[in-house]
């Protein structure tokens, strides 16, 4: 191939040749050149025939160097369900009718004469037929292969000495520009922010491979405020001129609140592709994120430093409305009805202080619908927010792309305006059936206590998972291994965790608030008491889907989590601060075999999960024994006995013995405590006394999570009909 083929249909090349290769097909037009390209991103040797695929997937997980054993990825259409995304334990083939699903969608982007919508209609058939369709590479989708494998190409189409890079984008100030908002207009603005961060990440984008001439398949990765591309090789000498352009474009929409971090690796050919080579993109970026705005002349870079006015009052002394946050919380209202995005890569510049002036400024407009028919006549992007939207036959779904998002939010009933009305009648004026709850509101409906939780939530050991963790093949094949890493995170945080907090605000009382879920990590804020046993049920599905089995007492792969409780006036940026604080303490337990990280701290304690989990089973015992007639001291009895029970090290830093006095004062104790309880629950403060001071449980030491259970039940309990 030459510099002057476009890349588009180089792309739709290699992608319409990936595709015939599933379904079994010849391919007569395949030229000798892409055949050995194919072999290479496979790393492998070229052949006279096209690479073989795999009978079946495998978990991308499985390609981790610690141990987990097989499990297999079922082929089916894509479909935010737990049969769909989990892996299992037997291995399928792809079936009759997804082979025949995926024959249509190419035959329709076949029959599409614009050369780029012919491959974003290619694209989007195999993101939703083939995402666990098997390829050549064990645990990396016949998607992710296939498209790694025409970035490449299409970026070598566009040079004469076949060198690429890879370049990657960090939007940074992403805290301050979420959290920096009141309380009272938190839960307004909130969810418009964070997704607008996504659109304005998704922009810098778009407009990079615009600049760039290349297709959609380049682009990589996109979410978390990050997003990495494969390019021409000649395109690391523009990353500076970019750096400007972008900065300004940025620096007039946000006066430097946000800024997004651009670095490059040096033109590399693709089979000279290694763990090197990702490392030296993620030290550009970093160094360039540690230099904010740099790349800008003198007198744009004093910009940042310049005094702003504050808005002007109203006539009755506030403070005038701010046309940005307006135009966010106007789009979190909009987000949560919307079932379609429509993305118009042609926009001009819209004027304005709303939330477009920079996503309009690179070139990209967005609109959000309740109904695809609604846009389905323009000429843009379509991205269905939910499978609902998604058209039932082959053909016409190979038209609308599938975007996962946690647009999740609990929204106002009817029974929930009447109570807002007691609480809070000024703001009950301002909403209506169907608007987002307010934080107070949320508060108002948590069993016992009335607060708002904040949960924090990531992976272990990211970097170690996507540096020597992974096993690799040589050359650019190794990058898909990373992109297919990447696609597995983005369905479970973007995908499902959004399915597990609608379902949670679906049942009973109390809603969660899902400010963001993406990449590999997630903050939500809800009424506190779903929130503890909402991130058990997010940790241990994250196990089961990573390794096809339940929660393990050493899983290969884990999550930590920080959960705060708060009044709900209390400073958004303070308790993002405060779950980020709780967060990094759960990343710095330490389990008594040594291994760090896999905790949760929550009541200002850090247990392990397991811990936890045992926390939840004591608490709902002690809240059936306050509710059966034991005493209400039991609570603080056992709180007492698990602070006296804590491990004290001595001068020398080593532990000393976990027996104390708290044992005996415990037997005395809880013997009391189940003498004064009805004779129909004395025998359960008996055995719950066994639980806690038998030599077994004081080696394991189940009074500490015991001590949390009971602080827990406390909080229940404040307040409510059982109090009374």
């Amino acid at each position: 191939m030459t510099h002057a083929e476009d890349p588009s249909t180089v792309a739709w090349q290699v992608l319409h040749s990936w595709t015939l290769a599933a379904l079994g097909e010849r391919n007569d037009v395949v030229s000798e050149s892409l055949r050995e390209s194919a072999w290479r991103v496979v790393g492998q040797q070229p052949q006279a025939t096209w690479p073989l695929l795999q009978p079946a997937l495998s978990s991308v997980f499985t390609r981790l160097r610690a141990s987990i054993k097989d499990c297999w990825q079922p082929p089916a259409m894509l479909h935010c369900r737990e049969e769909v995304l989990f892996p299992q334990a037997a291995a399928q083939p792809p079936s009759a009718e997804l082979k025949q699903a995926l024959q249509l969608g190419l035959a329709a982007a076949q029959d599409e004469t614009d050369p780029t919508r012919r491959l974003e209609r290619l694209l989007i058939t195999l993101q939703r037929y083939a995402w666990a369709w098997p390829s050549p590479l064990p645990g990396v989708s016949l998607y992710d292969l296939a498209r790694l494998h025409a970035a490449v190409q299409a970026a070598q189409s566009a040079t004469t000495d076949g060198l690429i890079c890879l370049l990657g984008g960090d939007l940074s100030g992403l805290q301050e520009f979420l959290y920096s908002i009141p309380a009272a207009g938190a839960a307004r603005q909130l969810r418009g922010r964070s997704f607008y961060l996504q659109l304005l990440t998704e922009a810098c984008a778009y407009w990079v491979l615009r600049n760039s001439g290349m297709p959609l398949c380049n682009l990589l990765y996109a979410g978390g405020g990050r997003f990495y591309a494969v390019l021409p090789g000649s395109v690391a000498a523009q990353v500076l001129e970019w750096r400007r352009h972008l900065g300004r474009i940025l620096l007039h929409s946000h006066e430097g609140a946000l800024y997004l971090a651009l670095g490059s690796t040096r033109p590399f050919a693709p089979e000279q592709y290694t763990d090197e080579t990702w490392r030296e993109l993620s030290e550009a970026i970093d160094h360039d994120k540690r230099r904010r705005f740099a790349a800008l002349d003198d007198s744009e870079f004093a910009r940042m430093f310049q005094p702003r006015p504050p808005r002007p009052p109203r006539s009755d002394g506030s403070e005038a409305p701010d046309a940005l946050g307006e135009s966010l919380a106007e789009l979190g209202r909009q987000l949560t009805r919307a079932a379609v995005l429509a993305v118009n890569l042609t926009a001009s510049q819209s004027d304005g202080a709303t939330w477009r002036r920079a996503i309009t400024a690179l070139g990209v407009d967005y609109r959000l619908s309740e109904e695809l028919s609604s846009v389905r006549s323009l000429s843009q992007r379509l991205l269905a927010l939910n499978d609902d939207t998604v058209p039932q036959l082959p053909a016409a779904a190979s038209a609308i792309g599938q975007r996962y998002t946690v647009t999740e939010a609990y929204r106002l009933r009817e029974d929930d305006l009447s109570i807002y009305r007691k609480i809070d009648r000024d703001q009950a004026q301002e909403v209506e059936v169907g608007d987002v709850a307010p934080f107070n509101l949320l508060a108002h409906l948590s069993d016992g206590v009335p607060r708002i939780a904040v949960l924090r939530m990531d992976v272990d050991n990211l970097g170690d998972l996507f540096g020597k963790g992974l096993q690799r093949p040589d050359g650019i094949g190794g990058l898909a291994v990373t992109a297919a890493l990447s696609s597995a995170l983005s369905r479970f945080f973007e995908g499902w965790v959004g399915e597990l907090c609608r379902r949670r605000n679906q049942q009973g009382k109390g809603g969660i608030y899902a400010v963001y879920s993406g990449g590999d990590d997630l903050f939500l804020v809800g009424s506190w008491h779903l929130i503890p046993e909402l991130a058990q049920q997010i940790r241990n599905d994250f196990i089961r889907y990573a390794t096809g089995a339940g929660p393990t007492a050493q899983p290969p792969v884990s999550l930590s989590a920080g959960i705060t409780l708060h009044q709900a006036g209390y400073p958004l940026y303070q308790a993002a601060e405060d779950a980020g604080n709780a967060l990094d303490a759960a990343k710095a337990y330490r389990h008594p075999d040594g291994r760090s990280k896999d905790a949760i701290t929550f009541l200002g304690q850090t247990l392990s999960w397991d811990a936890f989990a045992q926390a939840a089973r004591f608490k709902d015992e002690l809240l059936d024994l306050i509710a059966n007639g034991a005493p209400r001291g039991l609570l603080m009895t056992v709180q007492r006995l698990a602070l006296l029970a804590r491990t004290r090290y001595n001068r020398a830093g080593a532990a000393q013995l976990t027996v104390g006095p708290w044992v005996w004062q415990g037997a005395y104790q809880l013997t009391r405590l189940a003498e004064r309880s009805p004779e129909s629950i004395r025998s359960r403060v008996v055995d719950l006394r066994e639980q806690l001071i038998s030599p077994e449980a004081i080696m394991r030491r189940t009074v500490i999570p015991a001590g949390l259970a009971a602080r827990w039940a406390q909080l229940l309990l404040r307040g409510s009909e059982r109090e009374r």
